[in-house]
């Protein structure tokens, strides 16, 4: 295993997140003008802000811009808010499984000892360890704000199938995320990404109520 590796693999993918999320909010901001621009344009009217029927229309584009990034703002400070508590709140949300650190069971003790390895070498508190219970794939993932809140969370599948050095491997990326303060940064991302599902959401529920107007002024 190379752990600085694996810590550099972590960071280039932090940089991917960071890039995507910027893209995923220009076009939802994009998409969201261009609905109302066409929908302007095919009134056949000027729009409540004297734009005229042009597609370009600045101060509606500003008035998108500003409304979808206040929505993603307060959804994600929601979000953040919920997930503020720590790594233990997100792995029981997920239907994580605290191991007790005396634990008699082979595997979990096997878990245990390499995530205590893992902290000696790398010089953090320990952090709490979860498992999946229900899963049955391969997987792990670290999350917290800080060092002292992190928690390592692993699947079932991979508690029973992976050999000591295989397991050993995947906790060492995890690790990575804790060092490198990805872990952190995944939170922020996630809180985000709640907010772009808002405005989804919120589209949604104009269009039901849109929707049942209709049917109501046709029946």
């Amino acid at each position: 295993m190379d752990f600085f590796t694996a810590q550099e693999k972590a960071r280039k993918n932090s940089g991917r997140l960071v890039f995507y999320f910027g893209a995923a909010v220009l076009g939802t901001i994009a998409v969201i003008y261009l609905i109302l621009a066409i929908a302007f344009a095919k009134a056949g009217r000027p729009d409540a802000l004297g734009q005229g029927r042009s597609l370009w229309q600045p101060e509606l584009f500003l008035w998108v811009a500003g409304g979808t990034s206040a929505v993603v703002l307060l959804g994600s400070m929601f979000k953040m808010a919920q997930l503020s508590a720590g790594g233990g709140a997100v792995a029981r949300a997920l239907g994580g499984r605290l191991i007790d650190s005396n634990t008699r069971d082979v595997d979990e003790r096997k878990l245990v000892n390499i995530v205590e390895e893992m902290s000696i070498a790398s010089g953090i508190p320990v952090p709490q360890i979860y498992v999946m219970d229900e899963e049955e794939g391969i997987n792990a993932f670290a999350a917290g704000l800080t060092t002292s809140d992190a928690v390592v969370t692993v699947t079932r599948g991979a508690l029973d199938k992976l050999t000591r050095d295989e397991l050993q491997g995947v906790i060492g990326h995890e690790f990575s995320h804790i060092l490198n303060g990805d872990m952190r940064l995944n939170l922020k991302l996630s809180a985000l990404v709640f907010g772009i599902l808002v405005i989804g959401l919120a589209g949604r529920g104009v269009l039901w109520a849109l929707g049942r107007g209709r049917i109501r002024s046709e029946g």
